[in-house]
């Protein structure tokens, strides 16, 4: 994905209308895709940093979570993503890697839904390396997400309960671990304004992006 300049190029602080509306160019919402992604990633607080992801489960019913966006590559339109390898959404995606991401930010009122295909790489040392030790701990959970408990648990073994525990105590999650690498096949943004909403998608192919407007 391009980081275009021109109209769109940042993310505005507050709903687009008027003249910003009428000059917004495709690229424009190329480019403010873009900078849904870059908020996300270089933003801790903001809600863009916590998409909701989407899968098909076995039964061929959807199944949708709110993940936390780890890394963002726009040249080659890849993001990540950390999961438990035990978790129901890993299964998901290693038997069906089609998946959708949802972002949407309230502040300018801006939707962006991403389509691409996930690959799973279970205790990937590059993606390990980067995750803080707040994160590493989450791989220690004794039973896989979602196991049945008669109480509210943590899952957290005892000696790692309510503390960052040694980097060599954390290691022993690694196995637990796995990294989301989701490649973008498509994107399609929505900017919500009173005066009447602006919508393009975008295909990702390998002679480039194709950018289209789309009736909202």
């Amino acid at each position: 994905m391009d980081e275009r300049h021109g109209s769109g190029s940042e993310l505005p602080a507050a709903p687009l209308e008027d003249a910003e509306l009428r000059a917004l160019t495709l690229d424009g919402m190329v480019a403010l895709a873009a900078a849904m992604l870059r908020r996300g990633l270089e933003n801790p607080s903001s809600p863009l940093r916590k998409p909701a992801l989407a899968t098909v489960k076995a039964s061929g019913a959807p199944a949708v979570r709110t993940v936390i966006l780890r890394s963002v590559d726009l040249a080659t339109r890849k993001l990540g993503l950390f999961t438990d390898a035990r978790s129901r959404k890993a299964a998901e995606l290693g038997a069906e890697p089609r998946a959708e991401l949802l972002f949407y930010d309230p502040a300018c009122d801006i939707q962006l839904r991403l389509s691409g295909r996930a690959e799973i790489r279970v205790g990937d040392e590059a993606a390990w390396a980067s995750a803080a030790p707040p994160s590493r701990r989450a791989y220690l959970v004794t039973a896989p997400p979602g196991t049945p408990s008669a109480e509210p648990v943590s899952g957290l073994p005892a000696d790692v309960a309510g503390i960052i525990p040694s980097l060599e105590r954390m290691e022993e999650g690694r196995a637990n671990f796995a990294y989301v690498e989701i490649s973008l096949t498509e994107a399609d943004i929505v900017v919500l304004s009173r005066a009447g909403h602006r919508r393009a998608r975008i295909r990702f192919q390998a002679d480039g992006e194709h950018a289209e407007w789309l009736v909202p």
